[in-house]
């Protein structure tokens, strides 16, 4: 039996004029309409899991769902946190904490120590201040007031720092 006999049985492969095998090409037809059809009921799926306006999609889920997952393991596998409503009290709670950090009165989260950075601890602050006077007047009575006071202790807590230095 020649290599062209042993191609010609042997499923899948044709012979063409050349004596070589060629390969015959078998497709499922319908294998585009299962795509369309598993890609729709994913997005179906993950639309119906969208989070409502201010909410995270972990919390939507119920307690028992295999798909709800708490923060340490979000973490465990690289993932972020669910993250809190975007707010005014979210921006000033970031920037503040950024001030005290780069103050040293709260540890850096990376190196895990206490450490003084006055210009950048600076540079929060007058962000900070930054973000008063650019909304001065369109807040309400409790915005404002958080506003004020953060910014306040934040000042005199770098005063503060600064003496210990000098």
């Amino acid at each position: 039996m020649t290599a062209n006999e042993a191609a010609e049985d042997k499923p899948g492969f044709a012979s063409g004029s050349s004596g070589n095998p060629e390969i015959e090409i078998v497709a499922d037809e319908d294998w585009k309409s299962r795509v369309q059809a598993e890609n729709a009921a994913l997005d179906q799926k993950f639309r119906a899991a969208e989070p409502a306006q201010g909410q995270s999609a972990a919390a939507n889920l119920p307690e028992s769902s295999p798909d709800r997952v708490s923060e340490e393991q979000a973490a465990e596998r690289g993932q972020l946190p669910p993250l809190p409503e975007a707010s005014l009290a979210s921006l000033l709670a970031m920037l503040s904490n950024q001030a005290m950090v780069a103050l040293g009165l709260i540890r850096n989260p990376v190196t895990g120590k206490a450490e003084k950075e006055l210009p950048l601890a600076r540079h929060f602050i007058d962000l900070i201040g930054v973000l008063e006077e650019k909304t001065k007047g369109n807040l309400d009575p409790d915005e404002a007031a958080a506003l004020d006071e953060t910014l306040h202790t934040l000042r005199m807590a770098f005063v503060y720092r600064s003496k210990e230095t000098a």
